[in-house]
């Protein structure tokens, strides 16, 4: 590629290239614009004066910058955004990140796993072409901070960082009781009942106050007090959510209370789907009955033996049973029973 400048005012320099016709040196050009900066670089025979005129012209070796224009820049734009699908994805399970970069060659991707940097993560950290998006698989459950680099021969930019919370993909247990998937559910007071409604999320049961609102995630809106129409007594709920950046010592209780009510429950709050035996203090409560009367609190970090601490940017389940597998109510009919939690938090 060769290019070719008008001389518009006389310098010393042209002056020298007149005697010699050439530079014989490669020559570095710095152009602004409004694109940004843009800097060409000659090859080793730099500038030249075009036969039998005034022109400058010279082979181009590097163009650098946005202000080059596509022929030459670097890749745009710069900060750009990374989406991760699905938002909260299991060790073990693959899942999309996906990018717009223009102009780009080559991405190349970094990684953190709790702090850590990462040598390798599988779709991750290595150098392929442009192609949005990558199929990443992380093998290991916590809190990976995703980074990406996209370049080309002139100049690179990059993304911002994606947090993503990945979940452990360890199955759920089936025994004594299997992990209970959809049921209808009644939002109080009236009858706000939404379909189908996929128990294995925090957000699709205690992120609602009624039939027809938009989903919130965790803590959710205050005083949610969903009716969950049917589950099993040999089932159990175990509701997903993320703790976020909520402050320290933001707190919340859960409550089994009077109307829609139903038999006893045992409740825990674990990093464990299933798990009715938590270590940490605080976050299990047993054979609470209806009656307005509490299951489990929580807070963020300062937990104590009643309170369970919840962690920040954590993966947690919410797990819920009837305490007896035998119980005949109040609110049974054969082998399901109504229960209504309500959430509150400060």
């Amino acid at each position: 590629m060769s290019f070719a400048m008008r001389l518009i005012t006389p310098l010393v320099a042209v002056a020298a290239l007149a005697i010699s016709g050439s530079s014989e040196a490669q020559v570095t050009i710095h152009f602004t614009s409004a694109q940004g900066a843009c800097d060409i670089t000659t090859d080793a025979n730099g500038l030249r004066l075009t036969p039998g005129g005034t022109d400058l012209a010279g082979t181009i070796a590097t163009k650098t910058g946005p202000g080059c224009g596509a022929a030459g820049g670097g890749p745009t734009p710069d900060n750009f955004t990374l989406s991760v699908t699905p938002s909260a994805p299991l060790s073990g399970t693959a899942f999309s990140v996906a990018w717009t970069v223009t102009g780009a060659d080559t991405c190349t991707g970094s990684a953190t796993l709790n702090g850590t940097p990462l040598s390798s993560l599988s779709g991750w950290t290595d150098t392929t072409s442009a192609t949005s998006p990558r199929s990443v698989t992380a093998s290991t459950a916590g809190t990976y901070m995703l980074s990406l680099t996209c370049a080309n021969a002139s100049a690179a930019v990059n993304s911002l960082p994606a947090t993503v919370i990945v979940a452990s993909g360890d199955a759920c247990p089936v025994t004594p009781r299997t992990r209970a998937t959809t049921s209808d559910i009644n939002y109080r007071p009236g009858t706000h009942i939404r379909h189908g409604v996929d128990l294995r999320e925090w957000e699709n049961i205690w992120g609602h106050l009624s039939d027809s609102d938009d989903g919130i995630p965790f803590p959710g809106p205050n005083g949610a007090s969903p009716t969950i129409q049917t589950l099993g007594k040999n089932q159990y709920i175990a509701a997903e959510f993320d703790t976020g950046t909520l402050p320290t010592n933001y707190s919340g209780a859960y409550t089994n209370v009077s109307y829609g009510a139903g038999p006893n429950l045992d409740m825990s709050i674990s990093t464990a789907c299933g798990d009715f035996a938590p270590t940490t203090p605080g976050c299990l409560a047993t054979n609470v009955s209806s009656g307005e009367n509490y299951l489990v609190w929580w807070r963020m970090v300062n937990g104590n033996d009643y309170t369970c601490a919840l962690q920040p940017n954590t993966h947690y389940y919410l797990n819920l049973q009837f305490h007896d597998p035998a119980t005949t109510g109040p609110g049974c009919t054969g082998n399901t029973c109504i229960t209504t939690i309500q959430s509150n938090h400060q």
